[in-house]
């Protein structure tokens, strides 16, 4: 097969408009990736762990876990990679539901990034069109 889906995970929060934007990011990736789910680190449903379940009950052979997060943290750093059960360190492993196995991959946060400087920079000349 070589199946694979992605799944963003989001920090979580209990103000609603931290989950749609998680939710509007995987509409839009959607369009390149038909298998895209979202989920968060806490708070928010559903959890990483339940939707990398449905990702292996899905079929799929890989899962490519995308943070949604400016830079690296403990979410990313550690609690991202304990709930895929990597080693420290490592971005990539196998993960076992029953009998099925799914290969995982976690991306790197969004990072340095020249167009999110330009995203802030239309910011700031909106809020000095205000």
């Amino acid at each position: 097969m070589n199946k694979f889906g992605v799944v963003l995970v989001g920090h979580g929060s209990k103000e609603p408009y931290n989950k749609s934007a998680i939710e509007y990011f995987a509409k839009k990736i959607r369009k390149k990736y038909p298998l895209v789910r979202y989920s968060f680190v806490q708070i928010n449903e559903p959890p990483l762990q339940t939707v990398l379940e449905e990702m292996a009950e899905s079929g799929v052979d890989r899962v490519i876990v995308q943070p949604v997060f400016l830079t690296r943290g403990v979410h990313v750093d550690q609690d991202i990679p304990k709930i895929l059960g990597l080693p420290k360190g490592s971005k990539t492993g196998t993960l076992i539901f029953g009998k099925k196995r799914i290969a995982v991959v976690l991306s790197e946060p969004i990072g340095e990034d020249d167009r999110i400087a330009d995203i802030l920079s239309d910011r700031i000349a909106e809020a000095l069109r205000d």
